[in-house]
C-alpha cells in the first residue's frame, strides 16, 4: 500500500462555474450542497434550472460524468457523491468535481475513502473560517490517501458497496414508512 496525494490519482480536480448561473424553468438541473441526501446521493426532486446553452458552454472540467466524484467543500463540507449515472447537470462552486484516474484508483473505492471520517478529519484540519469552513481545492488536492493495488480496491469496494446499498434501501424503507405514517396522522 502506498500514499499518494488526491491529484495523482485524479485526472483532475475542480469545481463548478463561479458565475451566477441564469434561472430558467427547466433545462438542465442546477444541484446545490443542499440538494446532497444524508446517503450521499443527488436529489433532483426540488431544484433550480439552468438553460441548455449555459451547461454547453461549460468546461468539461464543470460537467459531471459517470464515476466522477462531487464533494462539497463550503459550509457543510466532506460530503462525497459518487455519480452512477451519465445525466447532464450543473453544480455550485461549492461542490468540487474528481475525475478518479482509472488506471490508479477505482472510483468506488475514491469515494468510500472520502466517506471515511478519517479523510473528513484531516479535512477538517485543512478547513479555513469560522462561518463558513472550506476546504481549498488546493488543499484538497494535496491530501495523502492510502492506495492499495487495484485488486486490493476491488476486494474491499466488493464488501463495502452491498452494505452500503443494503442501508440506502433501508432509508429509503424508513422514508417511505415515515410519509405513510404522517398521511395516517
Amino acid at each position: 500500500m502506498k500514499k499518494m496525494k488526491l491529484q495523482d490519482c485524479c485526472i483532475f480536480i475542480s469545481d463548478g462555474d463561479h458565475q451566477a448561473p441564469p434561472k430558467s424553468d427547466k433545462g438542465v438541473p442546477f444541484i446545490t450542497i443542499s440538494n446532497i441526501t444524508t446517503d450521499n446521493r443527488i436529489d433532483f426532486s426540488n431544484v433550480m434550472y439552468v438553460p441548455l446553452e449555459y451547461y454547453e458552454q461549460l468546461s468539461e472540467k464543470s460537467k459531471a460524468i459517470k464515476n466522477d466524484i462531487l464533494y462539497s467543500v463550503v459550509g457543510s463540507f466532506g460530503k462525497p457523491v459518487l455519480i452512477e449515472e451519465d445525466r447532464k447537470f450543473v453544480f455550485q462552486r461549492h461542490i468540487a468535481i474528481l475525475r478518479p484516474n482509472l488506471e490508479k484508483v477505482i472510483p468506488e473505492f475514491l469515494y468510500y475513502t472520502l466517506l471515511n471520517p478519517q479523510f473528513y478529519t484531516v479535512a477538517d484540519y485543512l478547513a479555513i473560517g469560522a462561518a463558513q469552513r472550506t476546504i481549498s481545492l488546493e488543499s484538497l488536492r494535496n491530501i495523502e490517501i492510502e492506495l492499495p493495488s487495484l485488486s486490493q480496491q476491488k476486494r474491499i469496494v466488493d464488501v463495502i458497496a452491498p452494505i452500503d446499498k443494503k442501508i440506502h434501501e433501508n432509508a429509503m424503507i424508513n422514508d417511505y414508512l415515515s410519509y405513510q405514517s404522517s398521511m395516517m396522522a
